[in-house]
């Protein structure tokens, strides 16, 4: 009140009007209005100056909270629930046992798969009947439906078999051109029983697609082919037994007297006997051997090459003179010699219909692939734990309904924010890396200049391709795809079918540079040597490796170490190896004594991802100025929580997860907050470094 009285005073005494006559009356009135004045700027400037304080004060506040504030989101929870786990067990300079972390490749792709799931079970979508995305989730809810699997039964592949001509192990058959049944199998069934056939780009022409021809996939084991006759025995007395419970399966009564499986399974043996390994074929020249059709028919003439090639890739017209790329031209020469030798005996015909079985049995009756299960495991061989029916179902719809399910992902988990924060991640690790190739001592000129020219021009693909969301183009790629609801055999057949077309459609068309080799929802990198590329997929940036939520520290010790990782060993070939970078590495590497070239790559690229990426993050920090903490963990540096990020990704991926730790982290010195003892692995009395 009394503020307000001394402003009305101060305005009527300037309202008053002054008389000329009192002069002395009229000076004091301007000398009380310049002091009242005076008084009031004063108080102005003195009010201004507490508002401004405020507001400093106030702002320092908020971003010291935001500098230390704590991230409560239900991503970030999980994360310091996993990663203090991680740091209890770890002993006191973090070097977790393996143990104690699952892949978290492993970890990222289980949940992928959880929110696929998720979604083709979400029964408030409305999308037509005809669409893409629904024919996605009827395939789904057909697999689902396991009881009228069971209930089905062995019917579905019976039929299969008698429109084939009947199989002769089961002594109904009836004897059928060879070659019109494999056309049959292959066109029908995308099933191939004697070698390979797929597109891929001719490697003198990488624009160009070319029919590739190779060994197949042998159903038989390699235990046929022992030289120890006691496993060969066992192992033929194991296949007997196989083969006598598919029969049982499809309704057929036998015993291990009447059913004559010892030429099948001899053919079976001559035939992976004849094959070879990649490496062993790459080191012989027998790889990417160019030839006409034509030539393929002189040098393996039990095959119709011509008529099983024009089955499988109907309606384009091929003809003799048509180039394809084999690889192992011997296998094939001696198949075709096994199979002119049998003919037209029944043998090669159980060999394909055991074939066709392998293609389908996956929706068939459980007991069929449990069948096949049992004998894995009886000859030794390595076999996964039995898969859930959810995991198979969706694993399935996404081979069927790739593109489909892809969309379906990245809109849901793959949202601007997150691609924004991944572009930049990348776009920071990317010029680091530059920075420190131009300053490490152990490049020449040469190749330092080659180096920065193959970072430089290295294009980035991330996320997934533009086309992925077209949902016009997607309804009408599917749109001769039919799906039953309660048929899952017919949905199987279908999707072969459709698999067959699109192998088709590849053959004349050309490979182009935004073509993408590997699906959004994947959690691998790709790297396409003939674009000279690195594709980050979506399905990659996801818990645990990534979220937008997580502390930067966290997803540049994670993700970030994994990109660096591509990046350098994109460079690996590039930079040679040269004694002075081979003496370095193994100097930092504390490997002196050893000379394991792949141990000393491995160091390396794992050294130089840590470092590059750590140092991205500081370049991020000094911008950003802040990061946040997670909860249980916010006793810890930044570059603490770095460190605990790249250790779980390091955990449970690698042969040596000890030995890449430590040696990593020892140069540079990244660790602050966990008092490592002198001279422990993690804390040697001397340190070099191969970026610093």
């Amino acid at each position: 009140m009394e503020d307000g009285r001394t402003v009305q005073q101060f305005s009527s005494v300037l309202d008053q009007p002054v008389s000329s006559g009192s002069s002395g009356s009229e000076a004091g009135l301007r000398v009380h209005v310049k002091w009242v004045t005076v008084a009031l700027i004063g108080v102005l400037i003195l009010g201004v100056s507490v508002w401004l304080l405020t507001v400093f004060l106030c702002s320092q506040h908020a971003e010291t909270a935001r500098a230390t504030s704590l991230c409560q989101s239900p991503a970030c929870l999980s994360a310091s629930v996993r990663l203090q786990s991680f740091v209890n067990s770890s002993g006191t300079c973090g070097t977790p046992s393996r143990s104690l972390a699952a892949s978290r490749w492993q970890v990222t792709w289980e949940n992928n798969l959880r929110l696929m799931s998720a979604l083709l079970e979400n029964p408030n979508y409305t999308a037509p009947l005809s669409s893409a995305e629904e024919k996605a989730k009827r395939f789904y809810r057909a697999c689902m439906d396991q009881n009228r699997v069971i209930e089905l039964g062995a019917k579905p592949i019976q039929e299969v078999i008698d429109k084939l001509g009947g199989w002769s192990l089961a002594g109904v058959w009836k004897p059928t051109d060879f070659n019109k049944t494999l056309q049959t199998i292959m066109r029908e069934y995308n099933t191939f029983p004697f070698f390979s056939v797929y597109i891929d780009p001719d490697p003198l022409n990488s624009s160009e697609n070319r029919i590739q021809i190779d060994q197949p996939e042998f159903q038989m084991s390699t235990q046929l082919n022992s030289n120890d006759l006691m496993t060969k025995v066992e192992a033929l007395r194991l296949y007997l037994r196989y083969t006598m419970s598919l029969l049982l399966l499809l309704g057929i009564e036998a015993n291990s007297t009447s059913i004559p499986t010892a030429p099948l399974i001899i053919f079976a043996s001559q035939l992976s006997s004849a094959a070879a390994g990649l490496e062993d074929r790459r080191q012989q020249g027998r790889l990417y051997q160019r030839m006409s059709i034509a030539e393929l028919q002189a040098a393996a003439p039990a095959i119709d090459w011509l008529g099983c090639l024009q089955a499988t890739f109907h309606p384009l017209q091929l003809s003799e003179s048509e180039p394809v790329l084999v690889h192992n031209l011997a296998y094939l020469t001696n198949m075709s010699r096994y199979i002119n030798m049998l003919t037209p005996g029944g043998d090669v015909n159980s060999y394909m219909i055991l074939s066709v079985l392998h293609t389908l049995s996956p929706s068939l009756d459980p007991r069929f692939t449990e069948a096949r299960r049992n004998l894995s495991q009886q000859l030794g061989e390595k076999t996964e734990v039995m898969t859930p029916r959810w995991r198979k179902c969706v694993t399935e719809t996404i081979m069927a309904f790739e593109s489909v399910l892809d969309a379906m992902f990245v809109r849901k988990a793959f949202s601007k924010e997150k691609r924004d924060m991944a572009a930049e991640m990348i776009s920071d690790l990317k010029s680091t890396l530059q920075t420190k190739l131009v300053n490490v001592e152990w490049l020449d000129e040469e190749a330092r200049s080659t180096a920065l020219m193959k970072i430089s021009s290295l294009a980035i693909k991330l996320g997934h391709p533009a086309s992925t969301l077209d949902r016009t183009g997607q309804d009408q790629l599917y749109s001769e795809f039919s799906v039953s609801e309660e048929l899952y055999f017919h949905n199987t057949l279908q999707y072969l079918k459709f698999a067959n077309k699109q192998m088709v459609s590849r053959l004349k068309r050309e490979a182009r540079k935004d073509d993408w080799l590997i699906s959004p929802l994947s959690v691998n990198v790709d790297h396409t040597i003939r674009f000279h590329d690195l594709v980050f997929p979506a399905g990659l940036f996801q818990e645990p490796f990534f979220h937008v939520d997580y502390p930067s520290a966290v997803n540049f010790g994670g993700i970030g170490t994994v990109i660096a990782n591509e990046f350098l060993q994109t460079l690996y070939k590039t930079i040679g190896v040269s004694q002075r970078f081979l003496l370095k590495i193994a100097e930092c590497s504390q490997l002196q004594e050893l000379n394991y070239s792949q141990t000393l790559q491995e160091d390396w690229n794992r050294n130089g991802a840590l470092y590059i990426s750590l140092q991205a993050y500081k370049s991020w920090l000094s911008r950003k100025h802040f990061d946040s903490k997670l909860p249980s963990l916010a006793n810890l540096s930044n570059t603490d929580l770095f460190y605990i990020s790249y250790t779980q990704v390091i955990c449970g991926s690698v042969r040596d997860p000890h030995g890449q730790v430590n040696r990593g982290v020892v140069n540079p010195r990244i660790l602050q907050g966990f008092s490592c003892p002198p001279d422990s692995p993690t804390n040697p009395s001397e340190r070099c470094s191969l970026w610093a």
